[in-house]
């Protein structure tokens, strides 16, 4: 899908008392986007009287005429994904929702859910960013079927950290960053379950647990091989843990690698456990 797709499928159901369709609002409508998911790039003045001419990059934008540079799409540092569902929940209008839902390729018998809309249609808007062109896959529909399958559960585990590879993005179907409590001698394992939803596919990447020589639980493997993974596919992976005998709380810090030994995730503990061990009598 382009971008400018995208801008035309929502914008014709925003508020017209705001955004009464026209070339100057729809430059706007693009500025009001942009702020909203965290970008400063355009300047927006509320209240001010604009003109064609004031935001006509952005309406080149809305038309496709004119691409994001890079040093555009560097301008959402970080991307603010609650900012952007916020932005439509408050500006789209009520009665418009089955109409955006249609546009998208939502069949008309699926559910109607605004919460779980315009979360999908921050996150689509997310990957325009994040992709290298101005196209990304239409992912509107399947984003929004996961979020009435899994609501709550999955907007708070989407983690949007710092990432080696622009594109990035990684949601857990685990608890993230569980606490194990297990007796001092027990051999125990952890699961990690998550999901690409980003725009990189993910070749000879690999766990690896970079705090072995500080932490007293050991791992049958250091190292634990990740499949390639494309974008909007899940992986699926289990170690086998050794408590070793003493009781101490200690954090087990995973880290996702590529073949050269970067970190896909640098200065997060989004694959991180806790083991929190103690002596128990046999009853």
């Amino acid at each position: 899908m382009l971008i400018k797709t995208y801008f035309e499928r929502v914008y014709p159901h925003m508020r017209s008392s705001v955004f009464y369709p026209s070339r100057k609002n729809s430059g706007i409508f693009v500025t009001l986007c942009f702020r909203a998911a965290g970008s400063n790039h355009f300047p927006f003045t509320k209240g001010k009287s604009y003109t064609s001419k004031d935001v006509a990059l952005q309406r080149k934008l809305y038309d496709g005429s004119r691409a994001m540079t890079p040093e555009i799409k560097t301008s959402f540092n970080p991307f603010d994904e609650d900012g952007l569902t916020l932005f439509y929940k408050e500006n789209i209008e009520s009665d418009k929702l089955r109409d955006i839902m249609l546009v998208f390729g939502i069949p008309p018998t699926t559910e109607a859910n605004e919460d779980c809309l315009y979360r999908a249609l921050a996150i689509q808007f997310r990957m325009f960013i994040e992709s290298n062109t101005d196209e990304a896959d239409d992912i509107v529909a399947m984003e929004y079927q996961k979020f009435l399958d899994e609501p709550q559960e999955r907007i708070e585990s989407f983690h949007p950290v710092s990432t080696f590879y622009p594109g990035d993005q990684v949601y857990f179907r685990s608890k993230p960053k569980p606490a194990y409590q297990v007796n001092i001698y027990e051999k125990f394992q952890h699961t990690w379950e998550f999901e690409n939803v980003g725009t990189q596919t993910w070749r000879r990447r690999r766990l690896y647990f970079s705090n072995h020589n500080t932490v007293r639980p050991r791992a049958d493997k250091d190292y634990i091989d990740i499949p390639d993974t494309p974008p909007h596919m899940g992986v699926k992976i289990t170690t086998s843990m050794d408590a070793r005998g003493f009781e101490e709380m200690s954090e087990c810090k995973w880290i996702m690698i590529d073949c050269d030994g970067n970190d896909c995730f640098p200065n997060s503990d989004i694959f991180t456990f806790f083991v929190d061990t103690k002596f128990e009598f046999e009853k």
